[in-house]
């Protein structure tokens, strides 16, 4: 759908949830929803958004997202209307409607036969899908939602197109010239005189005009474009801008929508499929299964020393957890917490094989080997916590970028959908006291990292922040594991004016990810300290579960002397 068409079709659309369409206006829009299967898209998904907006917000009395006199008309119009409770129910229903006969207007397929593949698998390293299983070598792949939660990839489209998924990621494959990365990094390589594979991402939209380049979608839905050779054109999908990109530039798509020029970094993608080492092994380890509820976590007896060595560290809460069998004496971990009025401290001694050998880039530094612990520090949000981030991007982002968000949840099945729409955020899918905690070692510069985002949106992303953290690795003599040690600030984690206290019960999950020896690839991934009953997103998998606060476990603050 031409930009043209998008413009005029917010503009009635607006008009439509606000109940000022005129009657011309009425048939225009019928007309343009029954002519273009993407204004289809487009409408389902703003309604979606506002009905979710409605439901999320009922009977409660918090504040309504500020719409600056520089943001887009297209923001949250009802909101300022004061007809959102008015139209929720309507609008759910429609939506549900919708969803029927946007599949009824899809084109006829045969009723009998197989889906066409429009790509296989041409090679693959540690590949594993996100249930778990190997990727195979010289499969067929239908359209659909392509996971990878460990390995690098590579995809030969129909249309002679290279595709080469760097883990964890998920992309959509809508045809041999066209898919929708949902998240992670992907680089696209199209053969010698050919052009026109189209990339979407929740900002950007990239085409390609002859050329190798590179897309990523960050957490927090950040989406970013990177030209190693020949050129695309980049289109924003939330503001009117759109640029060519030449080989060695590189743009970013802001959470506001707006793009941004970025300075290009050779290390942010990985661009060619590594040789086999012939001492390599096909698979690694795989998910683990949640043997803990809960994690403890106790007041230290005497004071904490960040060394690496853990001798005067209080036991209480220690706990193991490792990978399923044979991987189970060579992938695991050994954590423990402690609290003070300062500082949370963590500390894991993890077994590995590729220890400390970090050297991913940006916001993907977990996936060249990591320990991600994920708190939230308001008692108000007890446990379980409601939040997720299945909607949280979507209250605070603007209408254009809904057809994306819903060709993920589309592609569902109908067991999904139910669940995940079960899934509405409250206000601690956006709070500043659920923190991300990602602690590694870089193998660049030899020194420990701290990086945090809050939220199920990950938003005020940075590393290794100022504020007096402290942070420690010692390598394992034998070389087949490490011990780390942090010490936090509870004003990093924005509760050092009511940290949490003794008979305190919050939520928390722990997550470790092994890598290659290149100290790039995410190998494998561990998952515990999880809610054993996590009720209606019980098929939610566990790479899945940080996005979804029901999933955490407990954190029990002990008291003193304990």
């Amino acid at each position: 759908m031409k930009t043209e068409a998008t413009d005029e079709l917010r503009d009635l659309i607006e008009a439509y949830v606000s109940g000022t369409l005129e009657p011309g206006q009425i048939e225009k829009l019928e007309a343009c929803l029954l002519a273009d299967g993407e204004a289809r898209l487009f409408f389902l998904g703003y309604l979606d958004v506002h009905a979710g907006l409605a439901w999320e917000f009922r009977g409660t009395d918090l504040p309504l997202p500020e719409i600056s006199a520089g943001d887009e008309p297209s923001v949250l119009p009802m909101w300022r209307s004061g007809m959102v409770l008015r139209w929720a129910l309507p609008l759910a229903a429609l939506v549900i409607f919708l969803l029927v006969i946007a599949n009824l207007w899809q084109p006829t397929r045969q009723a009998t036969g197989p889906v066409p593949a429009f790509a296989s698998v041409k090679a693959s390293l540690h590949g594993q899908w996100a249930d778990g299983r190997e990727v195979t070598v010289g499969a067929a792949l239908p359209p659909g939602i392509l996971e990878l939660q460990s390995g690098l990839v590579e995809l030969e489209t129909t249309s002679g197109t290279t595709l080469l998924l760097e883990a964890p990621v998920r992309l959509k494959l809508r045809d041999a010239l066209h898919g929708t990365l949902l998240s992670g990094n992907l680089v696209v390589r199209m053969p010698k005189g050919k052009s026109g594979f189209v990339v979407e991402m929740p900002q950007m939209r990239v085409t390609d005009l002859g050329t190798e380049f590179g897309v990523s979608v960050a957490s927090n839905g950040e989406s970013r474009v990177q030209v190693f050779d020949g050129e695309v054109r980049a289109e924003a999908l939330q503001v009117k801008d759109g640029r060519n990109l030449l080989a060695g530039e590189t743009l970013r798509g802001t959470t506001t929508g707006k793009l941004a020029s970025e300075e290009f970094n050779a290390s942010r993608f990985i661009r060619r499929f590594p040789p086999p080492k012939p001492d390599e092994t096909p698979g690694g380890p795989l998910f683990s299964e949640s043997k803990l509820d809960s994690v403890r976590i106790a007041v230290p007896d005497s004071p904490v020393v960040i060394d690496g060595d853990l001798s005067e560290w209080n036991r209480a809460g220690a706990f193991r957890s490792s990978c399923l069998p044979p991987y189970e004496d060579t992938y695991y971990v050994e954590g423990m917490m402690m609290y003070d009025a300062r500082n949370l401290y963590i500390s894991a001694h993890v077994g590995d094989p590729e220890p400390m050998r970090n050297v991913a880039a940006d916001e993907r530094a977990f996936a060249g080997g990591s320990v991600i612990v994920r708190v939230s520090t308001d008692r108000k949000l007890g446990w379980p916590l409601k939040g997720t981030a299945w909607r949280a991007y979507s209250a605070l982002s603007s209408a254009p970028s809904l057809p994306f968000m819903l060709a993920d949840r589309v592609a569902r099945s109908e067991e999904e959908m139910s669940a995940l729409a079960d899934a509405m955020p409250l206000a601690d899918s956006i709070s500043d006291r659920i923190a991300n905690i990602i602690l590694s070692y870089d193998a660049r510069t030899r020194r420990p990292s701290l990086r945090l985002a809050y939220g199920f949106d990950s938003h005020g992303d940075v590393l290794d922040p100022p504020g007096g953290w402290k942070g420690a690795f010692r390598k394992d003599a034998d070389g087949r594991g490490y011990t780390l040690e942090y010490a936090i600030p509870w004003s990093l984690l924005n509760c050092a004016e009511d940290p949490p206290q003794a008979g305190d019960v919050m939520a928390a999950l722990w997550m470790v990810h092994w890598s290659d020896a290149e100290g790039r690839l995410c190998r494998g991934q561990l998952v515990d300290v999880t809610n054993h009953q996590p009720h209606s997103l019980s098929k939610v998998p566990p790479n899945s579960f940080f996005q979804n606060g029901p999933c955490w476990g407990k954190a029990v603050y002990l008291p003193q002397g304990q």
